[in-house]
């Protein structure tokens, strides 16, 4: 059934679509089965180990991903919970109807008992019965629990992300583009799903616990079945985004220090600025030296292309790609390694842009980034000139962590919304950064100065450069395009990155 159940749900939700219309069946009929998914672990170990079918049904056993077992654990096991945002990136949950997807669930063979309750972002969830913060003799001194949000949704909501068409690129080991689709799920084709940002439910003062257990239960009875829930739960300022995701860019600079390419990341700064002065951009153009990224099996079957025969140079492979058209035993190659590595993850968010462009006919006006990657000012002034529009850090390094502590004070009741939250700390950081000397994010020296920069100081704004070398950056994007589209396989349509 396994290696059927794909082909038939994809040709099922075409069917569906194509005779209702409905968005829901469009992003049914573009799911991928991929190994990142919960979902596709949890197959594997049920596939493993079978007689876990057999508990699931009884009762006997529960299936929850990293922030259930948390969740679970803090309170004493009397909450057996997730949250939208969270649910909808496990590949199970429809984030359209807001439901556990039957279809999925189906295909997969997974028992949707054992999945845990679904409730908003910002929510009373319990409080700490365990750990140095539980006080269970001392019910007035408990702590509650008020928030849950996904890592890359946090990210978003830091970023002041909250109305339609904003966009936030995190860079941290992977790339994970968010736009910013509104009230409603949007379905997209070819590498983009829907998936849910956040969500608030009543503040922690306005409302009163949800989750109980009954007392008089065994100890032998399942921990699913003592867990009720006291009433169903409106969702207030629910948000969906489209998310993109690409698997390498921080990897890809660790294996540039692998390579020993460079020593420290100050060290790789320098020499990605170095080559602007000794017109490497040129040189890579005329002789087509590119980073390619591919998937994996691509990657495997294409050792000998077409490509390398055009070229008639040597070709060596990255962590997820080949670098065509040299040869980096020279230390001037490996300057050049260095920028082509870097350059693919300002290609492949381009990529990403523009395939979201062609499917909605809008483009963002702005780019926020974040994440580790990020500090790299070389990398997001080519970004900027890739894609045509400024790129902004706002220089809070720990995005996805502000972005659960505003969720949990929303939930607490401290802020009244998700707007109110981030307008005030955007403003605060506004106000600190304004306080600062101005620096020209074109001084050739500031690379080095940002190593010494604390948080606020890493606020910059990168604008498109002159027409001139925008033109010469896209012109090698273009080529770019190309060479790794021959690489693909001739049945492979759309743009997808993974």
């Amino acid at each position: 059934m396994a290696n059927y159940s794909k082909p038939s749900m994809k040709t099922a939700g075409h069917m569906l679509y194509w005779m209702t219309h409905q968005s829901r069946f469009k992003a049914l009929a573009s799911y991928h089965f991929k190994t990142a998914l919960a979902c596709i672990r949890l197959k594997y170990l049920l596939n493993e180990k079978p007689k876990l079918i057999d508990e699931c049904r009884k009762g006997l056993l529960c299936y929850g991903c990293l922030e259930t077992w948390l969740l679970w654990r803090l309170t004493g096991g009397k909450t057996f919970a997730t949250d939208v945002s969270c649910a909808s990136v496990t590949g199970m949950y429809d984030s359209f109807s807001r439901k556990w997807s039957r279809p999925i669930l189906a295909s997969l063979g997974i028992p949707a008992n054992i999945l845990p309750g679904v409730y908003p972002s910002s929510y009373y969830y319990g409080t700490v019965q365990n750990g140095p913060l539980g006080y269970s003799s001392n019910p007035s001194l408990s702590i509650p629990i008020t928030g849950i949000i996904g890592d890359a949704q946090a990210a978003t909501l830091t970023e002041n992300c909250l109305s339609p068409f904003q966009a936030k690129l995190t860079l941290g080991t992977g790339m994970f583009l968010n736009l910013i689709s509104g009230s409603r799920a949007l379905a997209l084709m070819n590498g983009f799903y829907p998936v849910i940002g956040w969500a608030s439910g009543q503040a922690y003062f306005d409302s009163v616990p949800t989750f109980e257990i009954d007392s008089t239960s065994s100890s032998s009875e399942s921990p699913s079945s003592v867990l009720s829930t006291s009433r169903s739960v409106h969702l207030d300022n629910l948000t969906y985004l489209v998310e993109g995701f690409y698997p390498h860019a921080g990897t890809l600079i660790d294996w540039l220090k692998s390579e020993n390419i460079f020593s420290t990341y100050s060290e790789l700064e320098e020499i990605l600025y170095s080559g602007d002065q000794l017109g490497l951009d040129e040189k890579a153009t005329r002789e087509n030296i590119f980073y390619i990224p591919l998937l994996r099996n691509t990657l495997r079957n294409h050792q000998n292309t077409l490509v390398d025969e055009k070229l008639n140079r040597k070709s060596f492979y990255g962590p997820d790609g080949l670098v065509i058209g040299l040869d980096y035993s020279k230390s001037a190659d490996k300057l050049l390694v260095a920028r082509v590595f870097i350059e693919s993850i300002a290609f492949c968010t381009k990529l990403m842009l523009e395939n979201y462009r062609k499917q909605t006919r809008i483009s963002p006006s702005i780019l926020y980034v974040n994440g580790n990657v990020a500090r790299s000012n070389w990398l997001l002034q080519r970004m900027s000139n890739t894609i045509g529009i400024p790129v902004e850090r706002r220089g809070l390094e720990e995005c996805s962590c502000l972005g659960a502590a505003i969720v949990a004070g929303v939930g607490a009741g401290l802020w009244p919304s998700f707007f109110a939250a981030t307008d005030s700390l955007h403003k605060r950081l506004h106000s600190e950064a304004n306080s600062l000397p101005s620096v020209d994010i074109n001084d050739a020296n500031l690379n080095k100065r940002n190593n010494k920069s604390n948080s606020h100081e890493l606020y910059r704004r990168f604008m498109p450069e002159s027409s001139e070398i925008c033109i010469s950056i896209k012109k090698r994007y273009h080529i770019w395009s190309h060479l790794r589209a021959s690489y693909l396989p001739k049945t492979s349509t759309g743009l997808k990155l993974v």
